[in-house]
Formats: C-alpha cells, structure tokens, sequence
C-alpha cells in the first residue's frame, strides 16, 4: 500500500503593493503557512493557509502549533483513502480552519496528482475560468476613480468596494460615475452597521446601482441581517456569518442572505466548501468564492473549486494579484475579469519559490492525542 511519508511545513511572508484598508484594521503584510505532503512514490501536494486574527482568531504561530495535532496524524496514511484523511484532519483539533485549509488543499492536490487529473475535473467540472471582481479598500475619492478607471482598462467587469462609513456614499457615487452603467459594483461592509443604519445606508447607496451588499452588519446578527433584507431592495450577502455547513443552514432558516461567500480559510477547505454550496443551491442561495489575503496555491484551490460549482456566480479572489513578488508562478491567469484554470493536473503546474520558504516543521512518524 502506498503511504504518506512525508509532511513539511513552511511560513512565508507576503507583502501587497500597498495595505488593504477594510473596516475591521489595515494589512500591508502576512504570514501565510505552507503545507507539503508527499508519498512514498514521489507525489506532492501543496495547500497554503491563510490566518486572520480578527475573523479566524488564527496566527502563522497558532497554524503551526494546530498542525503538530494534524500532522503526524497523517503519516503512514494511504494518500488515496481522501476521505479518510480529510476527516482525520477535520476532527483532530476544534476551529482552526486556516490550518486545516491548508492540509485539505494538499491532500487533494496529492490525490488528484496521483489520478493525473486536474483538481476541477476531480470535482465534477464546470467550466475552465470564472469571472473575478477586483476589491478596492477604504482609500480617498481621488485614490479610488484612479484605482476604478484603471481597473475597468484592464478589462475587469465587476469592481468590490470596501465601506464603513456615511462618507463612503460620496466614494461609491464618484466611481459609478467613473465607471458608467456597465460595470458591476458591490459593496462589503464587514459588519460596519447596525440593521438600522444599515437600511438607511443602503438605501442611500441604491441610486448608484450597487449589486449586492456584503456582510452589514455583525456576524452573529442573522436576525438583523433578515431584517435588512427585507427592508431593501439590493441583495444581501452573508459572508463572516458563515463559516461552515451548519452557518450556511442558519442563514437558509433566518431567511438571511441571497448570497454566501465561501471562503477555503473559513471553512476549512474544499471538502467543507462543497457542503456549503450544495446547501446554498437547494435552498436557492447563489455563492461568490471569496479570499482573505491568501498567495497563489490557496488562491488556486479556490479558482479549481469555483470552476466545478455551477451555484458560484463569481468569485472574489484576487489577493494575489495585489502582491510585491508573488512566491507562486504560473497560477491561474487573469484576463478579461476571468481567472483561468492553470494547466496541469491537481492544482496545476506551479512553480513555487522554495528559496522564500521558511521551513518549521518537518513529520514522518505516526502520532496519535488523546480524544478529549
């Protein structure tokens, strides 16, 4: 039987072009961590996560700890049982979803290596590319037409603004007016509002022919966010109110959301984010596949998931494109607002900077912690 044998973790810092300003702090770098698993027959899978205090309550330092749980639960496993050892990850240690992301996209990078299969066909299959928006933060009007015009020049059709407050309304007027009737434009607020503010707030905003509403108010609040629904005309979507199967099945009852974000490093990875998106589609509830502030791989995993899931409308990962030196090439492309599936099985042919990867942890035998 072949056996997983081998498992290295890795930290790598990534630096954007310039910080990310949302309502809930500013990012100008992380620290993401990297997953290798290999086999005894030479195979690779590589999965990348993502931490976010704020929203995951995850450090680099707290995924590398998680992992000494998961990690050696893994060798000796047999790298084609994917189930399996999707579960023993999933159940060796509560929370911890970046992490757990991390091994599940690397998992079945292996698995659909070793099948010589791209990982989007694995899934089922949808399509080859998926249209992309691209996020513009909390920055000045100035900043922001600037940002709008070029963005529309490099042929996106869909544009994410980051809000939070009343002087946001000035910013959303000035770039729809930048960008003329044709572009698609939404807003996320990442919990900024109460269900009251938010109701006036949007409908505000509404003359400016906003698409949807990310996220008004807190995460917790799915009988506030019900009620903002119901009192505006633009659609509403949940994006920290879920974070796994069970949210997405509250949000379906409190009549919640006409959209959920699926986001690998909420979740937890693919094998969850396909729960999610089933649920949503029986109920009616279309997705986006959205992105913390991962790099390449996970950004890749995301583009092969959302290629397979017909219920994914677009998606919202975009966060490598923003970065200084990306340590990840040849990942999906961007062109005409559409990401494309790289070539190559698993995850593709990726050619990952190993010179910028610090190396934390390395596992080879089987170890197993008590239940409890």
């Amino acid at each position: 039987m072949t056996k997983i044998e081998k498992i290295e973790v890795y930290t790598v810092r990534i630096t954007y072009q310039e910080p990310i300003r949302i309502s809930l702090g500013v990012s100008a770098t992380n620290d993401e961590v990297i997953v290798k698993i290999r086999d005894d027959e030479g195979y690779e899978g590589w999965g990348e996560g993502s931490p976010s205090l704020k929203i995951l309550g995850e450090t680099a330092g707290t995924m590398v700890s998680a992992s000494d749980v998961i990690g050696p639960l893994l060798i000796g496993q047999d790298p084609e049982m994917l189930n399996y050892n999707l579960k023993l990850v999933y159940e060796a240690i509560k929370g911890n979803t970046a992490v757990k992301a991390a091994y599940d996209m690397a998992l079945y990078d292996l698995y659909t290596k070793r099948l010589k299969i791209p990982l989007h066909k694995f899934l089922g299959g949808s399509r080859d590319r998926v249209e992309v928006d691209h996020t513009i933060g909390i920055v000045k009007i100035q900043e922001a037409e600037k940002k709008a015009k070029l963005l529309v020049k490099e042929g996106f059709k869909r544009i994410k603004l980051k809000v939070g407050s009343e002087d946001d309304i000035d910013r959303v007027r000035a770039i729809r007016k930048v960008v003329g009737k044709e572009t698609k434009m939404f807003i996320d607020a990442n919990q900024a509002w109460s269900p009251d503010k938010a109701v006036r707030l949007i409908k505000r905003l509404e003359p400016y022919e906003i698409e949807l509403v990310e996220q008004p108010v807190k995460a917790w609040d799915l009988s506030g966010m019900a009620f903002v629904r119901k009192k505006v005309d633009t659609p509403i979507m949940a994006d920290e109110s879920v974070h796994d199967a069970i949210d997405a099945m509250r949000v379906v009852k409190a009549e919640a959301a006409d959209f959920i974000n699926i986001k690998l490093m909420k979740c937890g990875g693919i094998r969850e984010a396909t729960r999610i998106a089933d649920i949503s589609e029986a109920a009616g509830i279309r997705n986006i596949v959205g992105c913390m502030l991962e790099g390449g791989i996970s950004i890749t995993a995301g583009v092969h998931f959302s290629c397979s899931t017909e219920n994914v409308t677009f998606t919202d990962l975009d966060s490598d494109i923003g970065l200084i030196d990306n340590f990840v090439k040849n990942g999906p492309a961007v062109k005409e607002g559409y990401r494309i599936i790289p070539k190559g099985i698993g995850l593709g042919n990726l050619r990952i900077d190993k010179r910028r990867l610090k190396k934390v942890r390395v596992y080879t035998k089987l170890r197993t912690f008590s239940t409890f």
